[in-house]
Formats: structure tokens, C-alpha cells, sequence
């Protein structure tokens, strides 16, 4: 039995960043601190990128009550949050590098549960597919890369115009 290949996540690369981190290094900043100012550059597109995706994920899975639990204690229903209101940007925290990822940031808002193994988000579960009480496989389309796809070149001019212009204020902060 051949051994599955490791899903590849979709990447929007900005060029340049490697660019921006020597300048930064030579104005005098550390690595930390000039990985800090890349992301804080690059928030703006991701948060276009975010927005994206979000209204993409709801336009796909239109649900007339959104995250509708039963409540035990006040035994009535109640809305909670639909999945797509937790797609948000997590920074690359334990990376040396500046990144900035857009996705599910809460992992069991609408906890699945099946086959007796533990809950997946339900995003992911999506995506990557499951199979129903009849036993089918249900995959959806990938709502994440399609929008990344689309908006791709818009996000990385954004990104390219706001990490110029930090390059410019560091410049001039520096009195160059």
C-alpha cells in the first residue's frame, strides 16, 4: 500500500521580504524586531486576504441557523458562531522567518465527531472530506485555495506597496 503525500498548504510569497530583513538588519534592527515590522506590513493584505475568504466560506456553506447549539442548562437553542467568523490571520510565531497565516483560528467551534476518533473542525473536515451515514465520501470544494487563487495578485500588491513604504519610514527613522 503506497503511502499518501502530505497535503501541501496554498502560499501567496511576497518578493522581496529577504530584501527588507537585510535592510532592516543594516538600520540597526534585530531579527526579531525587523521580523515584528514585516508582519505588522504584511497584516493589511492578509486581512484583505481574510475578508476574502471569509465571505467565500459563507457563500459556499449557506446555513439558515449558523452554529445552532442546544443549550442544556436553559434547555432551549441558541447561535453560536458559524465557522467562517473564526477564519482570521495567525502570525508565525515560532518561525525565524516573517509569516502570516489566514485561516481557522478557533479548532472545535463546531466540533465532528466520528468513528470514535476526536473532533475536527469542521473547515477542515470539508475540505479534506468525510463520509456521511450512508457511507459516501462528501468533499467539498477547497473554498481556502480557490479565493487565494483569485485574490492572489492583488494581496502580493498590497503587500509589496506597504513593505516599500516601510522601507521608507525606516529610512527616514534612521535620518538617511
Amino acid at each position: 500500500m503506497a503511502k499518501q503525500k502530505k497535503k501541501q498548504n496554498f502560499r501567496i510569497e511576497v518578493k522581496g521580504v529577504q530584501e527588507v530583513q537585510k535592510r532592516l538588519k543594516k538600520l540597526g534592527l534585530t531579527a526579531k524586531q525587523s521580523r515584528t515590522e514585516i508582519n505588522k506590513a504584511l497584516r493589511p493584505a492578509a486581512n484583505m486576504l481574510s475578508r476574502g475568504i471569509r465571505g467565500a466560506y459563507k457563500n459556499q456553506f449557506k446555513s439558515k441557523n449558523p452554529g445552532r447549539r442546544y443549550d442544556p442548562s436553559s434547555k432551549s437553542y441558541k447561535n453560536g458562531m458559524r465557522t467562517a467568523d473564526t477564519i482570521g490571520i495567525i502570525t508565525a510565531r515560532r518561525s525565524k522567518q516573517p509569516g502570516l497565516y489566514v485561516g481557522p483560528r478557533l479548532r472545535k467551534v463546531n466540533p465532528h465527531y466520528w468513528e470514535g476518533k476526536t473532533s475536527k473542525n469542521l473547515a477542515a473536515m470539508q475540505i479534506q472530506g468525510y463520509k456521511n451515514r450512508s457511507g459516501e465520501l462528501v468533499k467539498y470544494p477547497d473554498v481556502f485555495k480557490a479565493t487565494a487563487e483569485k485574490m492572489g495578485s492583488k494581496v502580493s500588491a498590497k503587500a509589496q506597496r506597504d513593505l516599500s513604504k516601510l522601507i521608507d519610514k525606516m529610512i527616514k527613522k534612521a535620518g538617511f
